[in-house]
């Protein structure tokens, strides 16, 4: 791989970790948890691979890099771990869900499947998704995905592997990725970029109605 990768990560289950571990094998990079992050180890870095697992198509820990945003969105790419199997809308969504409307278009986003068992879960969680099985299950239409979540919570799965994963690691190795299997940057011109910061700054300023229109023209 070209240049120096760190991975920061949060892992609940240990899938993540387990994704962790192949891409260390594979790459020969460094990695912390999110929980031990700090800002100085950014410096020295010339990639940041940020790889959670996924709640509700949101990214667990992501608020520990956030603050830094400004200064790595040009280096950082996401990756995000849960139970669905992936499709070509999964990297988008988690994006929607994860990424600041601020650098969304700038970061590119990939999503593995990992696994699930309920006997992992804390009590909390359980209520979750009992709750999630309950409603599921009183819906006159139910979607592919949900129909999944109520077999996983029946039969545990396990789904890390490196074939996975192998598209994140093929982009971080300098290779061409297909875009239907992750959400790629939209703006990578500096030209491109210095007028989007100042759309989103006019946006700022605006009154509040067309503040909104502003930011859901940025959006798209």
């Amino acid at each position: 791989m070209k240049g120096k990768l760190l991975i920061i990560f949060k892992s609940n289950h240990g899938y993540t970790r387990r994704y962790v571990e192949i891409l260390g094998n594979a790459l020969g990079c460094d990695a912390v948890p999110a929980d031990k992050f700090r800002g100085d180890m950014l410096s020295g870095y010339d990639k940041i691979l940020f790889i959670g697992s996924v709640r509700g198509s949101r990214i667990n820990g992501f608020n520990k890099i956030a603050d830094y945003l400004d200064i790595v969105y040009k280096k950082l790419i996401v990756c995000g771990v849960g139970m669905l199997p992936q499709n070509e809308n999964r990297a988008a969504a988690v994006k929607d869900a994860t990424v600041s409307v601020a650098y969304e278009k700038f970061i590119p986003v990939f999503y593995a499947q990992g696994g699930f068992d309920m006997a992992e879960l804390s009590r909390a969680e359980r209520i979750s998704i009992n709750m999630m099985v309950r409603q599921i299950k009183t819906a006159s239409l139910i979607s592919e995905d949900e129909t999944f979540v109520l077999n996983a919570a029946v039969t545990p799965l396990d789904e890390v592997k490196q074939a996975n994963i192998q598209p994140l690691i093929d982009y971080l190795d300098g290779k061409t990725v297909d875009e239907k299997l992750y959400s790629p940057p939209e703006i990578t011109d500096e030209q491109e970029e210095k007028q989007f910061f100042e759309e989103m700054e006019q946006a700022a300023k605006a009154p509040e109605n067309k503040k909104r229109a502003l930011k859901k023209k940025l959006k798209k």
